[in-house]
């Protein structure tokens, strides 16, 4: 009773947690894939190629944005990011379920193209808890957290196109609520149709 796989959009501000939250669902949850983003930017300390991120130039980015290959993609402090579309229809074909780390503008893109996807959001309790975190970030300039508050404004004016929130106040509980969500979803009535048919057809033969 193979089934096709689910595809999970995950979104949320800066300062959210995602990348955390995602990787421990990740190593404790099985038959569950990471989707890789195609990326311009340079790559990270400790960062691998084909990994955490598919690298390649801007000229290679705009080919493929010219061949359709994208399920969405977003210019973001001068580096595209995508999702290509190739890889995830494989892995949703042979059954795997896929998370898609992702923009909220790319999350509403993705919808159109599978209306059947689950939409996620991971947020911290609070907009003023937002803001703490993001002042937290020592590293950066005042403009550069500024211009994170305004990007993380405005992908909270988003949230009511999601079907699930996850409140991310204690990590443990926020991966606790994802993975309650995937089993929910991975156990939904529809997602076994020829199971329900062989057993209403038995039940009404006796």
């Amino acid at each position: 009773m193979k089934r096709l796989g689910i595809l999970f959009v995950v979104s949320g501000p800066s300062g959210a947690g995602k990348g955390t939250v995602l990787g421990k669902v990740r190593g404790e949850v099985e038959g569950l894939s990471m989707s890789i983003s195609a990326t311009t930017r340079e790559p990270r300390t400790g960062e691998t190629d084909g990994v955490d991120y598919w690298f390649c130039s801007k000229n290679q980015f705009q080919e493929m944005i010219n061949n359709k290959e994208f399920l969405e993609y977003i210019e973001k402090f001068d580096n595209f990011y995508g999702t290509p579309k190739a890889p995830v229809e494989k892995l949703l074909k042979e059954g795997s379920d896929v998370i898609l780390e992702i923009e909220t503008l790319g999350a509403v893109n993705v919808r159109t193209l599978f209306p059947e996807a689950v939409l996620i959001f991971i947020t911290p309790q609070s907009y003023d808890e937002l803001k703490r975190r993001l002042d937290k970030r020592g590293s950066e300039t005042d403009e550069a957290k500024a211009l994170r508050l305004k990007i993380a404004l405005s992908e909270l004016s988003s949230v009511g196109d999601y079907d699930y929130i996850a409140i991310n106040n204690d990590v443990r509980d926020c991966i606790n609520t994802i993975k309650a969500i995937i089993l929910a979803e991975r156990n939904k009535r529809y997602r076994y149709s020829n199971l329900v048919e062989e057993l209403t057809t038995r039940t009404n033969k006796k």
